[in-house]
């Protein structure tokens, strides 16, 4: 009984390896391009927030949710106290990227948000970012916040904000594609790819928060 357990755990411990390799390869490619045709186009304009969000949002927040999940080998071999380190610098840069890239598009359009589907998801995602970061101060103090607050509530409200920022940024992300020039100038085939390696990269980014909700959901009933 014991193997059988030991080898249903080695199979899941494989296919949760696999997965976060396709991830990796998604958010590498989505990244790499984004970057690649800002950078060699100038940054400025609407490739400025381009740049900022998808980098922002896309690879530092999403690498930032990952920091604590067993299936990612990036930071497996690094101890907690190292893992909450580099989330934290992760979260705030991605944070503070994507913020500063919705901001940059806000004054832009003279602090008028469009009716577009990507707009609203966008500043949607640009206020629960904020949230989320000062929720992650709180978080990260957790300890010293024990006698108003269980740790484990605040770290559990985090996670859930924190997903909820990432999801709505990619979703605002996915319908960005076909609203901006460098993505609808390489034709609808490609416009349709990208958008599917951004929502394959959304969702198995959430699957380590989600068994950390699992794992918190299970603590709480303890």
């Amino acid at each position: 009984m014991g193997a059988e357990k030991s080898n249903s755990t080695s199979v899941l411990q494989h296919i949760e390896a696999a997965l976060n390799v396709l991830n990796q390869l998604c958010i590498g490619f989505v990244t790499f391009w984004i970057c690649w045709t800002c950078l060699r186009k100038g940054l400025s304009g609407i490739l400025l927030h381009v740049w900022l969000v998808s980098f922002g949002f896309v690879f530092l927040m999403a690498e930032a949710m990952m920091c604590f999940y067993n299936g990612n080998w990036w930071t497996l071999r690094y101890t907690r106290k190292h893992k909450t380190l580099i989330h934290v610098v992760l979260q705030i840069l991605g944070g503070g990227m994507g913020v500063a890239g919705c901001l940059v598009q806000l004054i832009r359009d003279d602090w008028a948000i469009s009716m577009t589907i990507h707009s609203r998801l966008g500043f949607a995602a640009f206020i629960l970012c904020l949230i989320s970061l000062l929720s992650g101060i709180t978080a990260a103090i957790a300890r010293s916040l024990s006698r108003v607050v269980s740790p484990l509530a605040n770290k559990t409200f985090h996670v859930i904000l924190s997903l909820g920022t990432f999801v709505t940024a990619m979703l605002a992300q996915f319908y960005g594609y076909t609203q901006t020039g460098i993505f609808k100038g390489q034709g609808q085939d490609f416009v349709i790819f990208i958008q599917v390696l951004t929502m394959v990269a959304m969702v198995l980014t959430c699957i380590a928060p989600f068994k950390s909700l699992y794992h918190k959901f299970f603590s709480f009933c303890d």
